[in-house]
């Protein structure tokens, strides 16, 4: 994750983020609030006093967090500055740093870590997955959301994002292999997003299509 192309793109994010997705897919809030929901169902009754967003940008994530757990302490972590200043406007009651080191003994009960990774270079992945297992609490459970690269729309709209030029897709077995390697469990994983907004009304069904790698997305989630 480079931090001036990050800074640089921080004020546009939104805009050149819409400009990607056709008219008729784009559902800003929606993509936004649905793997912050699906990390609350997932989590259940465990108890999250803190919880990061890992690489969270200008803090699409945080307000839906905020929302979903307004009792918790919530982080914020990325190498972009300018992106954690636009952050710290969408949700002031957040801890936002961009310096690793400054919280290496903060432990967390959940990690949510939202389209981050495929802005990692493969040969980074291994480390900042590392440290994301170093910094859970015991019991605690991270959240990887990942584009799926055999979806020929999110491949799509994956090639016309500015930022997302120097970006590499892993795959859902990938995310797998990489943190089997760095010593974490993993707990549950699927394909999410099957249905666009004109077919919005079969969403409920989703939970049922996990298994088919033909969703925009995936998650994958891990513990110690």
């Amino acid at each position: 994750m480079s931090k001036p192309e990050f800074d640089q793109y921080a004020e546009q994010y939104d805009r050149m983020l819409g400009e990607a997705i056709p008219e008729s897919l784009n559902e800003d809030g929606y993509f936004a609030e649905y793997k912050v929901a699906l990390m609350a169902e997932l989590l259940g009754t465990h108890p999250a006093a803190r919880i990061l967003d890992f690489g969270c940008g200008a803090g699409r994530s945080l307000p839906c967090l905020d929302r979903y757990f307004p009792d918790t302490e919530l982080w914020g972590y990325d190498v972009s500055p300018a992106s954690l200043e636009l952050a710290a406007e969408r949700t002031p009651r957040a801890k936002l740093f961009s310096n690793w080191d400054e919280v290496a003994a903060i432990r967390f009960d959940a990690i949510i870590a939202a389209n981050v990774f495929h802005h990692i270079p493969p040969p980074q992945r291994g480390e900042a997955l590392a440290r994301c297992r170093d910094s859970l609490a015991p019991h605690g459970q991270m959240f990887i959301f990942e584009h799926n690269p055999f979806n020929p729309v999110t491949r799509r709209i994956f090639e016309r994002c500015p930022f997302d030029a120097d970006a590499e897709m892993l795959t859902l077995e990938t995310a797998r292999k990489l943190a089997g390697a760095a010593g974490l469990n993993i707990t549950r994983c699927g394909y999410t997003l099957f249905f666009p907004r004109p077919l919005a009304f079969l969403r409920g069904l989703e939970p049922m299509l996990r298994r088919i790698p033909l969703g925009a997305q995936y998650y994958v989630q891990l513990g110690k």
